[in-house]
């Protein structure tokens, strides 16, 4: 994952490709929950690499991974992930479809690492296609999600400003996140 934020997507998929060659060869305990960042991971990548045929392949296998599990966050993950990919295709249709499916798989549990992607993939969608009622209150729900996200940290100071400058947590924060990171100290 760093490898593909650093823009290293050649080294990613290396990396990438060999776990999952070694999750394959070599079953552990607990093995299902860590094939779920993998799979996030290389949907990530081809995203990033502009493969959409892949990343859309990768993406339903994220969450079909997922949907074997109980795991709320991942699940939601899974759906925004096949969300992102659907409006960057121009799929405005099944990127609805997939929003309202992390939405729906959200409702009732406390899953703020996921909430914030979501509502920030919702928003950027309520964005594209025009509704400003819809986007204000997915903006809304994302930054406050980030922002306690953030004050949970507490004093673990580097970790909160690492977050706070994460690129897509800047993007969903604006100047809210410049001031954030300089509150922290750093």
């Amino acid at each position: 994952m760093a490898e593909t934020a650093l823009g290293h997507y050649a080294s990613a998929l290396e990396y990438l490709v060999t776990a999952r060659q070694e999750m394959d060869r070599q079953r552990v305990l607990r093995d299902w929950y860590w094939r779920m960042p993998l799979e996030l991971a290389l949907t990530d990548l081809y995203l990033a690499q502009g493969d959409l045929t892949q990343a859309w392949s990768q993406a339903e296998q994220f969450l079909q991974v997922t949907l074997a599990t109980a795991e709320r966050t991942w699940q939601a993950l899974a759906w925004d992930a096949k969300a992102r990919v659907a409006l960057v295709t121009r799929d405005l249709g099944q990127a609805q479809v997939c929003i309202a499916q992390a939405v729906s798989t959200m409702e009732g549990f406390e899953v703020p690492t996921a909430a914030w992607h979501v509502h920030a993939t919702a928003a950027a969608l309520s964005e594209r296609t025009g509704n400003a009622t819809a986007l204000a209150h997915h903006r809304s729900l994302s930054r406050s999600t980030i922002v306690q996200l953030a004050q949970s940290l507490g004093a673990e100071e580097r970790v909160r400003t690492t977050f706070l400058s994460a690129p897509r947590v800047r993007t969903v924060l604006g100047d809210t996140g410049s001031i954030l990171v300089s509150a922290t100290g750093t």
